[in-house]
């Protein structure tokens, strides 16, 4: 170990769950257990220079050490619900489904000297300063809190179901999810400061598969000064329960074309590309000149979208941003696909990431060429590419593309 000069580690990681059912509601408690072990630790210690003056010295200590730290909790769920018979306007029914929750979870604070993990040194005015024997090692030094917390959520989804025609004899009953709506809100015992969290809501619905709609609130309990929110909670000066500090929402337009009917040959063909490109989905990455590939089977499509968010952590500074997109992509033959997608920041007035791609089915092969002619990222990129998952990295890639930093 002499001259040994690397900082290494070995990390365990041991956890466990179980979900029986007790009548009505599912209970769920854990246990995580981990451990570490280091070739090294720090200690510090005040120090004199030549001209007097203190500073705080740290040096490496050479030997295996072990440190435990470890986590638990228990989680308690049910599910109920409401049903409301309507049969007026085509609605047969209506159902609420509440699935409402309450977890505990608890990890100690691992500073105490129990632990050994901290250290204290004397600094130059005599005072004891606390530090993390393994501050610098590589899974990171063991939390000095604890943590002790509560957390409430509640899930609701708003369900129709819709009468078969009786004039049709081919005619289905149908459901729709009309909202889907959840909160949740937690309490940290162990904590310092701001122990009751903030109250979290998330909302979506989707009428049919043209229009969909989502969001998000963050409601605060706590006051704010001129600078910031203060530990001090709204009601106890009579501002009332809560204050909204984040809201944001997106809706979104889509409409396409028919899918088009394949011969057996190319119907194979189409099904092991959507397999590779459900498979890229699933696994891979997409920034924000990655598109998914173009699908000849739709012969046109388009879509709409606003984004909106608004922050305000004290009601006098307050931050909006929207933001439109869309994409536009239609066959000019069965072979050939042209799309065009972009967005404009309603907040700078100004137009981000368009992009331009013509596409081309090759049978076996698949040619892309994508212009992006403005934005951080301008340029252009030429592929061809085999369409087989197997063979997705036998390609051909030509690109010219500028870097313009902000």
């Amino acid at each position: 170990m002499k001259g040994l000069k690397i900082r290494g580690g070995i990390q365990h990681n041991i956890r466990a769950s179980l979900s029986p059912k007790i009548g009505y509601f599912s209970i769920s408690p854990n246990f995580s257990y981990n451990e570490s072990w280091y070739n090294k630790r720090v200690t510090k210690y005040a120090s004199a220079n030549d001209t007097g003056a203190y500073y705080i010295r740290t040096d490496d200590v050479k030997e295996i050490n072990q440190v435990r730290t470890f986590s638990m909790g228990v989680s308690a769920s049910t599910k109920f619900y409401g049903m409301f018979n309507i049969n007026t306007l085509g609605v047969n029914a209506i159902r609420h489904i509440v699935s409402p929750s309450i977890s505990y979870n608890y990890a100690p604070d691992f500073s105490t000297p129990f632990w050994g993990y901290y250290d204290t040194y004397v600094d130059s005015t005599g005072n004891n300063v606390e530090y993390n024997k393994y501050e610098k090692e590589i899974f990171g030094k063991p939390s000095n809190q604890e943590s002790q917390s509560i957390s409430f959520n509640i899930g609701n989804v708003f369900e129709m179901k819709t009468n078969a025609n009786p004039t049709d004899t081919t005619s289905k009953e149908n459901k729709f999810q009309l909202l889907n709506l959840s909160a949740s809100m937690g309490y940290n015992f162990a904590a310092k400061s701001y122990k009751l969290s903030d109250l979290n809501l998330s909302y979506r619905t989707q009428i049919g598969s043209l229009f969909s709609f989502s969001g998000s609130s963050t409601f605060s309990p706590y006051d704010y000064n001129e600078k910031e929110r203060i530990d001090r909670y709204m009601i106890s000066n009579g501002k009332g329960l809560l204050r909204l500090t984040n809201f944001s929402f997106s809706t979104s337009f889509s409409i396409s074309g028919d899918k088009i009917k394949s011969s057996e040959t190319d119907n194979k063909t189409t099904v092991q590309q959507d397999q590779y490109l459900q498979s890229a989905e699933r696994n891979s990455y997409r920034g924000i000149y990655n598109d998914k590939d173009a699908d000849f089977s739709i012969p046109w499509d388009l879509s709409l979208n606003y984004n909106f968010s608004e922050t305000r952590n004290i009601p006098t500074k307050i931050t909006k941003n929207s933001n439109i997109s869309g994409s536009i992509n239609f066959n000019l033959t069965p072979k050939w696909k042209f799309s065009v997608s972009g967005s404009y920041d309603l907040k700078n007035k100004q137009f981000s990431a368009p992009q331009v791609r013509i596409s081309r089915d090759l049978h076996c092969w698949v040619m892309n060429f994508t212009w992006n002619p403005i934005g951080t990222f301008r340029g252009y990129t030429f592929e061809i590419r085999v369409k087989a998952p197997q063979l997705q990295d036998l390609k051909i890639t030509k690109q010219d593309q500028f870097y313009e930093g902000r």
